[in-house]
């Protein structure tokens, strides 16, 4: 099952500070939604630890996060290669971004996500992978223009809350 997600957002961060930023597993891997830590981190790339909590899916995955070299001349842009292992089945996925400076000295970010998803996995949770997949990276790219931004983290509500809409700040999750 293959997955592709891109777009673009702006930053009131120069486009260095924004790049800086997304090269910086240590600073970037916690917003990730079910981020639990990193490890093996070097110039090449690290190891993420994501706690996985849904019905389909629980426990723990180690995915191995490889930068791709890049040429001379490219700028702000980076990509990366992602490998995660779990019993029910595996996920490669490529992420790639570029960074440029705006006219009002802000920057933008254009992000390409492309994912392999394949095993039992695959097939038990096709039915939601979808947007689940599309709810996760929508997640992380609010976290990383609030960060970027300097705004305060996404208060998430107590499930109760969030299902008789008693939180004005939670929406519901879908």
């Amino acid at each position: 099952m293959k997955f592709k997600y891109d777009g673009t957002f702006k930053v009131n961060r120069s486009a260095q500070e924004a790049f800086d930023f997304l090269v910086s597993p240590s600073e970037f891997a916690p917003l990730l939604p079910y981020f639990k830590e990193l490890k093996d981190l070097s110039a090449e790339g690290f190891t993420l630890v994501m706690e996985i909590g849904i019905p389909q899916l629980r426990g723990q995955v180690e995915a191995k996060v490889n930068r791709v070299r890049q040429p001379e001349d490219a700028g702000m842009q980076a990509a990366y290669n992602a490998s995660g292992r779990h019993s029910l089945g595996m996920v490669d996925s490529q992420l790639a971004y570029s960074v440029a400076a705006t006219a009002d000295g802000e920057s933008e970010v254009t992000w390409l996500c492309e994912s392999l998803v394949s095993g039992t996995l695959a097939s038990l949770a096709q039915g939601i992978l979808a947007p689940l997949a599309r709810r996760n990276i929508d997640q992380m790219i609010k976290a990383v223009q609030r960060e970027l931004n300097g705004e305060a983290p996404e208060q998430k509500a107590g499930l109760w809350a969030r299902l008789s809409g008693r939180s004005k700040d939670a929406s519901p999750v879908g």
